[in-house]
């Protein structure tokens, strides 16, 4: 519980630098029409910010996967779905921060009340999604597969919640419907450490080590197709579940 609100506290003094030295600036960037500027500001203070809050955890990240590429890609405007399993509560933070792709979420509702996070979730293209009420959820899935649409990639935690023991649970279905119905590219993304790194970690002043690996970009089927639908979320789920276990 310490280390929750260590976090909390990271990344709300975190969120509040951007706020004045992002944010704010991007709103106005925004009402003169430069919204491409306007969201190049509010990415790149994430991800600054995200790496400062990492740091200040004391948490050392290691990389793999072609992630140059995909980035590329997805900042001349191509959208993708980011697909990664879910350990702790700095997960965002760690994307921000290390994929350094212009990609929003798909976050839990519950944000939507935490002052200042919920202005930099809204402000990276993210959508709220209240899990309590099929509509509304579906409502959010629809607008995050517009957002894919327009060329403004997603990242979403298809277990529905955190692990608390260190296995991933099993991907939800409806949590692919952005990617199918936008026929967007999945690109497989696997967290391992973390949160032994943060929430189970013993010692305050001992800097931990966490591993990312981001996997080849794969198209997603047609949603008209329910076999080969169910094939390729069993699919991506074996390829995140395995390389967690080879990390």
């Amino acid at each position: 519980m310490v280390y929750v609100l260590w976090g909390l506290i990271i990344i709300m003094a975190m969120t509040a630098v951007a706020m004045f030295t992002g944010i704010i600036p991007a709103l106005i960037l925004r009402l003169f029409g430069m919204r491409k500027l306007a969201d190049r500001l509010v990415f790149w203070h994430a991800a600054v910010i995200s790496n400062t809050g990492l740091w200040i955890a004391g948490i050392r990240v290691h990389m793999s996967g072609d992630i140059a590429s995909i980035r590329k890609r997805v900042n001349k405007g191509e959208g993708f779905c980011f697909v990664s399993n879910h350990t702790s509560i700095l997960d965002v933070v760690l994307m921000l921060g290390r994929l350094k792709a212009r990609a929003g979420f798909v976050a839990k509702r519950e944000l939507l009340f935490a002052p200042l996070i919920n202005v930099m979730i809204a402000m990276t293209h993210s959508v709220f999604i209240n899990r309590k009420s099929l509509r509304k959820s579906v409502d959010a899935v629809n607008k995050a597969t517009g957002n894919i649409r327009k060329g403004h990639s997603m990242i979403i935690f298809p277990e529905g919640t955190r692990s608390k023991t260190g296995e991933i649970g099993t991907f939800k279905h409806g949590s692919f419907r952005m990617a199918t119905e936008s026929g967007a590219y999945v690109v497989p993304v696997t967290v391992k450490g973390l949160r032994d790194s943060f929430e189970d970690r013993k010692h305050v002043f001992q800097r931990r080590d966490c591993f990312l690996h981001v996997g080849d970009p794969v198209k997603a089927p047609d949603p008209k197709d329910r076999e080969a639908v169910s094939a390729f979320v069993s699919s991506v789920e074996k390829e995140i579940k395995d390389r967690y276990a080879a990390l």
